[in-house]
Parts: structure tokens; C-alpha cells; sequence
């Protein structure tokens, strides 16, 4: 299966044996009923369709390996078994890639095989198969061994990942691992690697040594992080603590990524909270669209945390409510509204909400503390100013507060205690909770806590206070439906206290002021007369309906009307087939059998006689005669939906036409909404030559009247995007009118070129057009896309060419016409980019690689990562379209790509990239020295030759 390159085994019963291996054909001398023992053994899956699959990978891998190693033990066999996995490629000695897989595995059974790749790429030893198995001597020289550190300093490309390390990272290497810790630590590349080994492989003897780097803030980013995951995962409480307590002593702004690093290890006690909010100081500011990890780290945290009895004297989950809220406390406040809420720590609200929330889902008494009840009135200020920022933790807080009366009832008056605060300072009053409860609080009241509200009306102290109160218990009257019993109650609670009776009177039993009654009666006098209306228009339709069906003939065959005008019936029924959608094309009004349920099928039949009819006598204006296509009569639409009616309807209707009336039928053409109407294409093949004049006339006469400054909309467009199987016919006027013309508009000439592009002209037609505009003079701002063309069709002359323009304006002035040229070339990311692909040979991609870099420099890209939304601009497609250009190169077998790439180590104009190229150029070789599928016959073939 791993030469075949099939994954799927037939049992000897499968009469189907075209994309599965036939194991009769690899075992032939086997008996059915052993082969079908094997097959239904535990090494494979369950049987499905008569046949298998092995359970796993590396099952078939191993299984390999043996059969490679027993092939290799057999006189004669190990230079042809060896060739199955190493091969000279392009003078370089590679490992074949289809059995790389099942070498790492042989590296455990055959000495001469493990020389050879080690010799090769010792990083093989830890892609697969089973490392810990080789001798210590081997992984010392893989893992720890200063070979592999040498090669580290050169490398461009990252280092394994996790999962590798864990193969070979084991406690005995620590010695071996810290002599090359002493040797390379000042190598940040290195040390990344390094300290991914200590932390799997547990070599607690390197953490001094990486403590030192991780405190050290010169050192780079993820060497620090590695030192850190080291020492925080496997280091004591007193080396963990001495880390953090140093990191955060530091001056200067701390990365985001290495507070997330050290909190995801650190121990959840209240030390670490201290040490937390210490850390937040030095962050620096927030930014939206920044991947650092910290928030999700932050929640994992606080979900370790343990809620301790009310009595223990450590609160640590209080303590950090405590000091967030503290954090989001800090001016200035959030700019909109009244959100007192820290603008710059707002990104803190969804950390402190989940440590609230574990709070009041242990009913902690802390829940009832200042900072826990502050966070519980920030979070719906913060949602509902910036639904965009922090509060976006998915919490039980809407269900758990409410469950806890004591709860729910302190935060709703400390809301209006707050609240009530903002207001006095502006000499108002807060007598009605409306203002605290538009945002969605957490606190809730429903049915069964009127007499708990009601009894605040009769106890609360403050006049403001009791009107608040009352507010709250005529929300709730109001929400069950104004029940008798309990009016009467707040009646006798508000007895003999003139405000709070007035209050009462004024929202059981509201009186309109005079204004408000006038608009009152203005709306009631509206809707009368809108329904007025509305009854009026209905008889009159109802009147209407029955006039048709009395008499249809008055739709199909109006009186007193010229030929090609439209009645009022024709005008109201086309409507009425439109019904409220939205139309995308112009034929819409064809669909007449929408009107038989209200009009019945005489009236529906004779709307449809009478589109049929029109669309010959209305005669559509054109562009080309001066028409105005700026707006669309109803009259055409409803010829259009003729056409398309007996288009749908009538067998052989194009075929049919005579020569006049397929020449009178295109002149709708150019009218269709979006593109061309869906008839365009038969019709032009069932009529070719008028076909053609219809479009010829409209199109030349765009081409001529185009502007640079004004789009035309009309029928160029459509070309290129909708009738792909039109560019050929077209392509000759296009060509001709180019030849003899300029094109001054950038977007039809885009337009043009691209269809001249998709036709099938020749590409020397294509390349002698590019290079005479250039020779001509064209334009400058036009000069990039005609070089593109004809680095497209003859690039063996025009990029010379190119290469001399660039160098002649200048590294500032070619700048933006590299960026310009290579994006026509290859288009941006939607692509129209140039097809005929003449320069996609190694030879011309090198060439316009190496130019395209010297012009559009790394040095000057836009770095996106990160940065939240953005529109493409055109340099951010020039260094796409620069890159797709290697990618180009790269993806070609072969020996010149090889050649190409190779060149590029000495020839690329950026040094940093040389060693890269290298290293792609080798990746080519293994690639290209990959081992083609064998049959099942061959397998057998092969290992029964020894």
C-alpha cells in the first residue's frame, strides 16, 4: 500500500479491484482463506464494500519498515532496497519522499539505513516512528548534539513542532542539552528549541540557565517564551515566583505573549493574583485585533481558581475582582454616553465578569462586596456602548443573580444609587428606574416579587427612593396584565403621600396634554383616511378584475393604440406579474402564469398574446443611434417578456425567425439588466452573421466614445464577464480598433485586453500590439498593463525591455510601475490577471522574480497580521502578485526549476533570502525525486527478485 500509493485493501471475494490493491496479486502463493484471515485481523479496520483499511497510519508504516529491513537482510538486496529510499537527485543526495515516513521507522531495525539518513537530515530521527528506541549515542548527536545547533544558526525556516520534540525529549539528555545550552544560548533560534526540550522532556537541570534568558528583556520573543514555559511548568513555587516577582519588577512595557505564558503555568493561589495585577500595570496598550493569547489565558486562570469558604482568610477570586475593578476604574472613561467604564482597561471587563461569575455561582458572600457589585453594573454599560469590546464572556449571571433575592435586590439599589449620583450632580432627580433598566441589567424582577417591591414603597425612607420603588411595581402591573387586587394595593400604599398618588394616578390613568391630544387626533384622522384609501383602491382593483375577465380581448388586443404602444391594462397587469420582489433582469414581466389565481387563465392567456405580440412593432433604442439608456421603459420590459415567452414556449422560435426579425429581436440586447438576456446565445448561433453586426455596432461604438474619466456601462463589460463564448468572434474588432486607436479609459482597456487575452489570438498578434502602443508612446499610466501584455506573449523581448524602462525612472518612480505591471500580469486577489502564460518558464519567472524584488521591496511591505479589517490596496496586491510569482516557480517540477531556484542562492537582490532559496531548491530536488505509484504485480515483482 505505501508503494501503490492506495489505502484501501480488496478481500478475495471483491469483485472490485480498479482503485484498491488486490493482496492475491502482492501474495499470490498465499490461499484465499489465509488472506482473508490476515485481512480481517486487528491490524485492519472493520470490513466495508468487501474491503479494508489499516487501523492506523503508522501501522502500515511499521509494517513496511520490516518488510523493508528483511528485504535489506537478504544477500544482494540492500543497494536496490536502499535506492527505494535514498536517490541522487540533481546531483544532491535527498531521501524519497513517499517512504520517508516508513524510514523513520527503519531507523529503529537497520544501522546502514539510520548512517544514511542521519548523515542526511538528522532531524528525520524525531519526525516518526519511534525515537526513544534509538541508542543514546544517536539521540544525543539528533537532539542535543551541536551539529544540529550549527545547522539551526543557517536555517531560515521554523523549528519542528511540539509533537516532534515530545518523541525524542527524555530526562537522560538534560546533561547533553545544557552543554549545548552553554555553547549556543546566546542563539535565540536555538534557544526556542531548547526550551520546548527541557519542558518535555523534563531536564529540570537547565532551568537556571533559562531563567537568565527568560528575565533578559533584549533577548527575542519566542526564546523568552520557551524559557518561560520551562521554568514555569516544571520549576518550584519559590523559581516561579522569583520569575514573575522579576518580570514584572522590570521597567519598560511587557509582551502580552510572555504575561500569557507565565499565567497559563502558574499556580492558582493568591500570591499569583498579586503578582497578575502587578503584571497588568506593565502592559502596554490594548489593541483590538492583536492575537497575544492573554484574555483566553486570563479565563483558564480564573477557572482554577478555588472559591474558598467565607471564613478562610485568602479570598483569591476576591481579591482579583477586587483589583480588575480597580483597573476598570481608571480615567479616562469610556467617550460615549455616561459609561464610566476605563477606556484604556475595558479589555479586563470579560476576565472580571467570569470572576464575578464564579462568585455568585459559589454564593460567595464576596458577590456582595463593592468591587463585585461595580463589575455587575459596568458590564451592561459596556455592552450596550461597545458591543465590540471585553463583555463578550458567556456567563450564568442572568439566571444566577436573579436566583439570589439578596443578591438581585443590592445590585438593583446600588444601580439606582449610582445612577442617582450622575443625575444630582446635574440637579435632576431619579424617580423612576427606566434609566437603569434600558441597558439589560442582571438584576431581574417578575410576578412573585410584587409584595417584596410594594413593601419598599411603604419602608423606604427617602421620598425618591419610594418613587423608584413604585416604578418598579407598575412595571410589573403592567407586565401581568394590570391585575385589579393589585392596584388596590398600590392605592393603599400611596395613601395620604401626594407624590406618590400622583405618580400612581399619572401611569394607571395617563392624561394626554393638549399637544399630545392633537397629534393624537392627526394620527386617528391619518389612519381613517388610509384605510379609506385602501378600501377604495381594493374595489376599484376588485372592479377592475372583473372588467378583464368580463372582457379579455381589451388586454390582448387594446383599442386606439399605434402599434408598439402599451395600454394601462398591459402597464398594471405586468405589475401585478412583478408582484413586490426585486427584478435582476429585464424579462421578469414573462412569468404570466402568477395571474391566473386572481385573474383567471383567459385574462393570464391574453396578457401573454399581447407580449408576444409586442416586442415586434416596439422598436428599443440604441447607444449607437443616440438613444438614452439611462432609464427603462415599461414598454420594453414588456416586450422583453415577450420574447422570452415565446422563447420558453415555442419549439424551434429562434431557428424560426427570419432574418428581420432576428435582427429586430437584437436590438434588445444591449437592455438586459445584468449581462445579456438568457436567448442572446442561441438566438446568436441560430442567426451568426446578424449576431454579430448587432454587437458590433454597439461595441464600436463604445470603444469610440469611451472617456478616460466616465464609465460607459454598456456593452463591453457584459462581454468579457458574461458571454465568454462571444470573446472569439469580437476578438478581431477589438484587435483592429486597438491597432488604429487609443484607449483612454483604464477600465476598458482592461477590459479589452483580457477578452483579446481569453480569444485565441495568437500571442505574436498579442505581443506585436503590446510592443507597438509601448514604441507608440502610450500613456504612462497605461504603460505597466502593455508591458504586462507583452511579457505575457513574447517575454523573451519585452522583459529586456521592462528591465530597461524600470531602471530608467528610477528605484522611486519604478516602484509603483513594478506594482502596477505586476498585478495586470497576474491579477490581484480576484484574479483577471493575463492568460496566455508565455513567461511561465523557470528562466522568465526567475528573471521577473529577481526584477519584481527589486522594485517591490520586502523592506516596504504591509504587514497585515493582526490588524483587524482593511481594503486591499494596491501595493498589498503588488507584494501578493511579487510572491505568486516564486510560487509560480516553485510549484514546476523539473531540472530548470531546480537550476532557477538554485541560482536564486547567489542571485536573489535581498541576502536575507538567499539561504531560503537554498533550502527550496533542495526542497525541488526531494520533490522531483519522489518514487512514481507501482501496481501490486511490481511489489511482488520486486521482493521476490532476492
Amino acid at each position: 500500500m505505501t508503494l501503490t500509493g492506495r489505502s484501501i485493501v480488496s478481500l478475495p471475494s471483491d469483485t472490485n479491484k480498479e482503485d484498491r490493491v488486490d493482496p492475491a496479486a502482492v501474495l499470490p502463493d498465499w490461499p484465499e482463506a489465509e488472506l482473508d484471515a490476515l485481512l480481517r485481523s486487528g491490524i485492519f479496520d472493520d470490513v466495508v464494500y468487501a474491503s479494508v483499511r489499516f487501523r492506523h497510519r503508522e501501522i502500515r508504516e511499521l509494517l513496511t519498515a520490516e518488510w523493508a529491513k528483511d528485504l535489506l537482510d537478504r544477500p544482494g538486496a540492500r543497494a536496490e532496497g536502499e535506492a527505494l529510499f535514498f536517490r541522487t537527485q540533481y546531483g544532491e543526495q535527498v531521501i524519497v519522499p513517499r517512504l520517508r515516513p516508513t524510514l523513520c521507522w527503519l531507523l529503529v531495525l537497520d544501522e546502514g539505513a539510520r548512517d544514511r539518513a542521519l548523515a542526511l537530515e538528522p532531524d528525520i530521527a524525531s519526525e516518526g516512528g519511534d525515537p526513544s528506541q534509538l541508542p543514546l549515542a544517536v539521540r544525543q548527536g539528533n537532539d542535543g548534539g551541536h551539529r544540529r545547533a550549527d545547522r539551526r544558526r543557517r536555517e531560515v525556516r521554523g523549528i519542528m513542532d511540539n509533537s516532534a520534540i515530545e518523541r525524542i525529549a527524555a530526562p537522560d539528555l538534560g546533561a547533553d542539552t545544557l552543554a549545548l545550552l552553554d555553547r549556543f544560548g546566546s542563539d535565540d533560534d536555538v534557544v526556542f528549541f531548547i526550551g520546548r526540550l527541557v519542558w518535555q522532556g523534563e531536564m529540570r537541570e537547565c532551568l537556571s540557565a533559562l531563567e537568565h534568558i527568560a528575565l533578559d528583556p533584549q533577548r527575542g520573543r519566542y526564546a523568552r517564551i520557551a524559557s518561560i514555559r520551562a521554568v514555569m511548568s516544571l520549576g518550584d513555587e519559590v523559581q516561579k515566583g522569583r520569575l514573575w516577582s522579576a518580570i514584572a519588577g522590570h521597567a519598560g512595557p511587557l509582551d502580552r505573549r510572555l504575561l500569557a505564558e507565565i499565567l497559563e503555568w502558574a499556580t492558582p493561589t493568591l500570591r499569583s493574583i498579586e503578582l497578575l495585577l502587578a503584571t497588568i500595570d506593565r502592559l502596554p496598550p490594548y489593541e483590538r485585533f492583536e492575537a497575544t493569547g492573554l484574555s483566553e489565558v486570563m479565563h483558564r486562570f480564573i477557572d482554577r481558581l478555588p472559591i474558598m469558604a467565607d471564613a478562610a482568610p485568602e479570598q483569591p477570586v476576591a481579591r482579583l475582582v477586587e483589583g480588575l475593578n480597580g483597573f476598570l476604574e481608571r480615567e479616562p472613561y469610556i467617550e460615549r454616553g455616561e459609561c464610566h467604564v476605563s477606556e484604556a482597561f475595558t479589555w479586563l471587563m470579560g476576565p472580571a465578569l467570569h470572576a464575578v461569575d464564579r462568585l455568585v455561582s459559589g454564593r460567595a458572600s464576596a458577590a456582595l462586596e463593592a468591587g463585585a457589585l461595580a463589575i455587575l453594573r459596568k458590564v451592561p454599560a459596556v455592552r450596550f456602548w461597545r458591543s465590540d469590546d471585553g463583555a463578550d464572556y458567556k456567563n450564568a449571571l442572568n439566571a444566577n443573580v436573579p436566583r439570589w433575592q439578596e443578591l438581585n435586590d443590592l445590585l438593583y439599589w446600588t444601580s439606582v444609587a449610582e445612577r442617582r449620583t450622575h443625575l444630582v450632580a446635574k440637579g435632576e432627580r431619579l424617580v423612576d428606574d427606566w434609566q437603569i433598566s434600558f441597558m439589560s441589567p442582571f438584576w431581574r424582577f417578575g410576578a412573585d416579587d410584587f409584595d417584596r417591591c410594594l413593601g419598599w414603597v411603604r419602608e423606604m425612607e427617602a421620598l425618591d427612593d419610594r418613587l423608584v420603588a413604585l416604578s418598579r411595581c407598575l412595571v410589573l402591573f403592567v407586565g401581568e396584565d394590570r391585575p385589579a387586587e393589585w392596584l388596590e394595593q398600590m392605592r393603599d400604599a400611596t395613601s395620604g403621600q401626594a407624590e406618590l398618588e400622583a405618580a400612581l394616578a399619572e401611569r394607571t390613568d395617563p392624561r394626554p396634554s393638549p399637544a399630545v391630544r392633537d397629534i393624537q387626533a392627526e394620527e386617528r384622522k391619518w389612519k381613517r383616511q388610509r384605510r379609506a384609501r385602501e378600501a377604495r383602491e381594493q374595489r376599484d382593483r376588485a372592479d377592475w378584475v372583473r372588467a378583464l375577465k368580463a372582457e379579455p380581448e381589451r388586454v390582448r388586443a387594446p383599442e386606439g393604440l399605434k402599434p408598439g404602444e402599451f395600454s394601462h391594462d398591459q402597464y398594471h397587469l405586468l405589475h401585478s406579474v412583478r408582484g413586490d420582489g426585486i427584478s435582476r433582469d429585464r424579462d421578469w414581466g414573462s412569468t404570466w402564469q402568477q395571474l391566473i389565481p386572481e385573474f383567471g387563465d383567459e385574462v393570464a392567456h391574453a396578457y401573454r398574446d399581447a407580449a408576444i405580440a409586442f416586442w415586434r412593432p416596439y422598436r428599443p433604442v440604441l447607444r449607437s443611434e443616440g438613444g438614452d439608456t439611462g432609464s427603462t421603459p415599461y414598454a420594453l420590459i414588456f416586450a422583453m417578456a415577450g420574447i422570452a415567452i415565446e422563447f420558453d414556449e415555442t419549439e424551434n422560435f429562434l431557428n424560426a425567425l427570419s432574418d428581420e426579425d432576428a435582427r429586430h429581436a437584437l436590438r434588445y440586447v444591449a437592455w438586459e439588466l445584468n449581462g445579456f438576456p438568457r436567448w442572446f446565445e442561441p438566438l446568436y448561433r441560430a442567426h451568426p452573421k446578424a449576431g454579430l453586426e448587432a454587437v458590433a455596432k454597439e461595441l464600436i461604438w463604445e470603444l469610440d466614445h469611451s472617456k478616460a474619466d466616465q464609465p460607459t456601462h454598456h456593452i463591453l463589460h457584459d462581454i468579457l464577464y458574461h458571454t465568454p463564448w462571444l470573446h472569439a468572434e469580437v476578438a478581431p474588432l477589438v484587435l483592429d480598433w486597438l491597432r488604429t486607436n487609443d484607449m483612454r479609459n483604464a477600465d476598458n482597456l482592461r477590459y479589452c485586453l483580457n477578452i483579446l487575452s481569453s480569444s485565441g489570438v495568437s500571442p505574436s498578434e498579442l505581443g506585436d500590439l503590446a510592443k507597438a502602443k509601448l514604441a507608440a508612446g502610450a500613456e504612462a499610466e497605461q504603460r505597466p498593463r502593455w508591458y504586462a501584455l507583452w511579457v505575457d506573449n513574447a517575454p523573451e523581448e519585452a522583459i529586456p525591455a521592462l528591465t530597461a524602462e524600470l531602471e530608467g525612472l528610477g528605484e522611486a518612480g519604478g516602484s509603483g510601475f513594478a506594482q502596477h505591471f505586476v498585478v495586470s500580469l497576474l491579477g490581484d486577489r480576484h484574479g483577471t490577471g493575463n492568460r496566455t502564460g508565455a513567461f511561465k518558464t523557470a528562466t522568465h519567472l526567475k528573471e521577473l522574480y529577481i526584477l519584481m524584488h527589486r522594485y517591490i521591496k520586502t523592506s516596504d511591505d504591509l504587514n497585515r497580521a493582526n490588524g483587524g479589517v482593511y481594503s486591499p490596496t494596491l501595493r498589498d496586491d503588488a507584494q501578493d502578485a511579487r510572491n505568486k510569482l516564486f510560487n509560480l516557480l516553485s510549484s514546476q517540477p523539473g531540472a530548470d526549476t531546480y537550476a532557477a531556484i538554485k541560482a536564486l542562492e547567489q542571485e536573489h537582490p535581498e541576502p536575507s533570502y538567499r539561504q531560503w532559496m537554498a533550502k527550496r531548491a533542495r526542497e525541488r530536488a526531494i520533490e522531483d525525486a519522489d518514487e512514481p505509484q507501482w501496481d501490486a504485480a511490481r511489489v511482488h515483482a520486486f521482493a521476490s527478485r532476492f
